[in-house]
């Protein structure tokens, strides 16, 4: 899936529906990889639930041996179909998110969406297998806007024990490359570590709304 496609947090409310049933509230390890959903998405505008129709792209499990290493169960899925007054509602609900947080939610989304579907590496930037360091993926998912990569990483940086640069802080790539690159490190580690900025950010919103 392209990084140009629209991706958007899954934490809002959704009622959804597939050939095997339809289901409402907070989704984990309901669906399969490739299946076609409709759902109705609660974006929080006051305005009423937005339809469109999505395809699952990977889903995270939510066992509880996955729950020690990794985030909350879920899926990842890519717009299909969405009216365009809709898109421009969750564009400006991704803004206000950013804008009351610092945190550029969008771009982590797309990285961790980037390492589920592509694979996650370290010691490079991009494996020949097409897998990403976590640099590569925020590198990746920022393109030219290099402002929003620096976010990112000051957004991430305090939040992986270990120091920031000596001359970059955590502004600058050495602290996540250090921290991606230990010892022991798995994707799990690094798609939980996203995933806890994300909501860091959700929560930030919700608690000033």
């Amino acid at each position: 899936m392209s990084s140009a496609q629209p991706r958007y947090p899954v934490s809002l409310r959704v009622a959804l529906s597939s050939g095997e049933g339809t289901f409402a509230g907070e989704v984990a390890d309901t669906f399969k990889n490739g299946a076609v959903i409709s759902a109705e998405l609660e974006i929080p505008d006051g305005d009423r639930p937005a339809p469109l129709e999505a395809k699952v792209v990977h889903v995270a499990s939510s066992s509880m041996e996955a729950r020690r290493s990794t985030s909350k169960g879920g899926f990842g899925a890519q717009f299909t179909r969405i009216e365009e007054p809709a898109r421009d509602r969750m564009q400006r609900y991704i803004e206000s998110i950013e804008h009351a947080s610092k945190i550029p939610v969008k771009l982590l989304i797309v990285a961790r969406d980037l390492l589920y579907e592509s694979g996650w590496t370290q010691l490079t930037e991009r494996d020949p297998q097409g897998s990403y360091c976590l640099t590569g993926a925020l590198s990746h998912a920022a393109g030219q806007d290099r402002q929003s990569y620096r976010n990112a990483l000051l957004s991430l940086g305090p939040r992986l024990g270990v120091p920031g640069c000596r001359f970059g802080g955590f502004a600058c790539h050495c602290a996540a490359l250090r921290w991606n690159d230990a010892e022991g490190r798995t994707r799990r580690h690094v798609v939980a570590k996203l995933d806890e900025v994300i909501e860091l950010a959700l929560g930030k919103t919700a608690a000033s709304a």
